[in-house]
């Protein structure tokens, strides 16, 4: 019975926290973030009606404030999986989820760090605030590419490349084991930045905080739904080579030819352009088809297919590379 009651209480708690996301601090669905975005896609929207041209129309994308694409049946699948994923991550992964401070307490019991004279100087939390920053969206962009660029992980990110339109959702539109990875990236990095600081300033040094969020990253996130939106913001041709923009990740979900594996940093640019992976979008609205570019993407809007398929691809990757290579003359 108390099994039972235990069950209830954890289904209702993460379903309930799903719900309510937009009043914690620690999702990118915070109330601020949202209302940004509102705010941000009617201005876009009245620029562009303006000028005769709505933003969206001249694509093949729905325009933001339209029930084609809330309703689409990609974003539909984005709210299905939101909701599972709220209780499965936390279900077979919670064991395996830690935040930048376990590892810096990790690496303090194997390596230690010195205690003494512990600075609470202003110059140490302004640069440990601007090099979390920095080394968090590092952390991210390693993952990415990883989830990009190892095939049978690949597999796993299909889930959120076969999203057909973009909501803020979508951000969530992603399998288990690929928000676990995700989630690794950018606390490995930002941990191991924390245990260097704890040693170096001899004592424990704290970012500086907006509303329970870092600061940095709260100013990133009032644009950061917009990048999953077809909202199209471009930081032009200088600032584009440093700063991710919303054009900068709606390429990225591009399954032209051209765009594939371009752009997988989230805030900073420079990532990319050091890994040869930079497109910077520059102009008025691009034209272009998202989803993957193999022809399967209808069949990733069912919740068991995403769940599930993943698994497969990955199997059977694993195993070609398994298999030895048929015999030929110029190997006998």
């Amino acid at each position: 019975m108390q099994q039972l009651l235990d069950i209830e209480y954890f289904v209702i708690f993460h379903l309930a926290s799903a719900f309510f996301a937009p009043l914690h601090s620690d999702s990118f669905l915070f109330w601020p973030f949202l209302l940004s975005t509102l705010v941000i896609a009617l201005l876009s929207w009245a620029y562009w009606r303006q000028r005769g041209s709505p933003l969206g129309s001249r694509g093949i994308r729905p325009p933001f404030f339209s029930a084609r694409l809330w309703w689409h049946r990609s974003a539909r699948a984005d709210y299905r999986l939101y909701f599972v994923n709220a209780l499965l991550v936390p279900a077979l992964f919670g064991a395996f989820l830690f935040n930048h401070l376990d590892v810096a307490l990790w690496l303090d019991r194997i390596l230690g760090y010195s205690h003494a004279g512990a600075s609470d100087a202003i110059a140490w939390k302004l640069a440990y605030t601007l090099l979390f920053f920095v080394a968090y969206d590092f952390g991210r962009f390693v993952a990415h590419s990883l989830l990009h660029d190892v095939p049978f992980l690949w597999e796993f990110h299909k889930v959120h490349h076969s999203a057909e339109v973009l909501t803020p959702i979508t951000a969530f539109r992603s399998h288990p084991v690929d928000l676990l990875l995700m989630a690794w990236g950018g606390t490995a990095a930002a941990g191991l930045l924390a245990w260097a600081f704890n040693h170096f300033a001899g004592g424990t040094v704290d970012a500086y905080l907006f509303m329970g969020v870092h600061a940095l990253l709260f100013v990133s996130n009032l644009m950061g739904n917009l990048n999953h939106t077809p909202v199209w913001i471009n930081y032009g041709p200088t600032l584009g080579k440093w700063l991710i923009s919303p054009a900068h990740h709606q390429v990225h979900h591009s399954c032209e030819a051209s765009h594939l594996g371009c752009n997988r940093g989230f805030q900073l640019a420079v990532w990319d352009r050091l890994y040869g992976t930079l497109y910077v979008p520059t102009g008025p609205e691009e034209t272009f088809a998202m989803g993957l570019d193999d022809g399967t993407t209808e069949r990733w809007h069912s919740v068991r297919h995403m769940l599930f398929q993943p698994f497969a691809g990955a199997a059977r990757v694993l195993l070609r590379r398994k298999r030895p290579a048929p015999k030929t003359p110029a190997n006998l």
